[in-house]
């Protein structure tokens, strides 16, 4: 494509040699490299650069601008301050203009921005079908970027919300008297299909349906931007009344890594997604270099996210070789605090009690430990608290 059609177009249109000498020139090498091979082959080159040429089109270029669409702002008013002023720059490909002085000192960058990255690259996005809905959540468990979020939710948070936006009964005893949704965040979708291909409910007088479906994303941008609004306003569900180890379950929980740059279709981040909807905001990853380095924190924003209270994960990129002795570090790191505020406690046991203080060796009943082990398990590259 590139050396036999390019290239024939290239000299064709640069005139730096005149075009039949040029082409004649290319018609040689066609010859040299692949006559052995028999004249079959060499024809079909030969047409391949006569149909490059034959198949030019002029394009006039207009004198003025004609469109009556206008370029948005990169990030919204709302978005905070270092975003309005640092990431967005970066955004707009405008890094190297930026003083130094809005960089911060410590090289700590704010986590939870790649919500105000809205790509828009995705030509195709899902929509969701109420009624052929299982409610089964595979749609949001393997969605590689958190685009695609159910909810369970009271009737009365449906207050306000716009025409277009879907609920339907949430199925399950559990769920009694609660409405459903899968919400798509379309302008962070990027078009992998892989919830519509996963999906298990289909339509029976059309099986080639389901209740995720693609449809063109242009048309729904606006529309499902303001629902995906409205959806993030309705509140998280209760951790404590939500059975986590189902895939509905899980799902129910709101994500803490959304919308990395990850490649569409990315087969790794369902699971960091999936790692921190379960223990997001205890977790603390000491992250090899590689893809999860690159989606997980390249520049200009961050996938990993905050929940309702202002904690996440805790993300730190180590190099290639130094992810293990990076990770240990931060077991080790927690080990002391752990040794350190039992350390304190015991020293206040006058002051706050001894049931309060209690250290192991102690007996008694109805004991409540007020600094608890962390109980970390060290991960390749995570570390991982799994004390719930």
């Amino acid at each position: 494509r590139i050396n036999t059609i390019m290239q024939t177009c290239f000299f064709y249109l640069s005139h730096i040699i005149p075009p039949e000498q040029a082409i004649a020139a290319i018609k040689k090498a066609i010859d040299k490299t692949y006559g052995k091979r028999g004249e079959k082959v060499v024809q079909m080159n030969y047409n391949a650069v006569d149909q490059a040429v034959a198949n030019l089109h002029r394009v006039e270029v207009p004198a003025g601008v004609t469109s009556t669409q206008h370029k948005p702002k990169l990030v919204p008013a709302e978005a905070p301050e270092f975003v309005r002023h640092v990431t967005a720059w970066i955004m707009a490909g405008e890094g190297d203009a930026l003083p130094v002085s809005r960089i911060p000192d410590d090289g700590v960058w704010p986590t939870h921005t790649t919500r105000w990255e809205k790509r828009n690259i995705a030509l195709e996005v899902p929509v969701w079908d109420p009624e052929l809905c299982i409610q089964c959540g595979k749609c949001s468990l393997h969605c590689p970027h958190a685009c695609v979020r159910t909810k369970v939710y009271d009737p009365e948070h449906l207050a306000g919300a716009r025409p277009t936006f879907k609920s339907v009964d949430a199925k399950g005893k559990e769920y009694e008297g609660l409405k459903w949704t899968v919400q798509v965040a379309v302008e962070d979708c990027t078009g992998c299909a892989g919830c519509a291909e996963i999906c298990p409910g289909r339509d029976k007088a059309d099986p080639q349906r389901k209740a995720l479906h693609m449809a063109p994303q242009l048309p729904l941008k606006e529309q499902e931007r303001l629902n995906y609004r409205f959806f993030l306003g309705i509140p998280d569900p209760d951790r404590t009344q939500v059975r986590v180890s189902s895939v509905k379950g899980s799902q129910l929980l709101r994500p803490l890594f959304e919308y990395p740059g990850a490649c569409a279709g990315c087969g790794e981040t369902p699971y960091i997604k999936l790692l921190t909807q379960l223990v997001g905001d205890r977790l603390l990853i000491g992250n090899a270099t590689g893809c999860s380095s690159i989606y997980g924190g390249n520049l200009p924003t961050t996938p990993y996210a905050a929940n309702s209270d202002g904690r996440g994960p805790t993300w730190n990129n180590s190099l290639f070789e130094d992810a293990a002795e990076f990770s240990y570090g931060l077991r080790l790191t927690v080990d002391k605090q752990t040794e350190f505020s039992r350390e304190l406690v015991q020293s206040l046991r006058d002051v706050v009690g001894a049931d309060l203080a209690w250290k192991k060796g102690d007996t008694g009943n109805n004991v409540t430990v007020a600094v608890v082990d962390t109980g970390m398990a060290l991960l390749p590259g995570i570390v991982m608290d799994s004390s719930g």
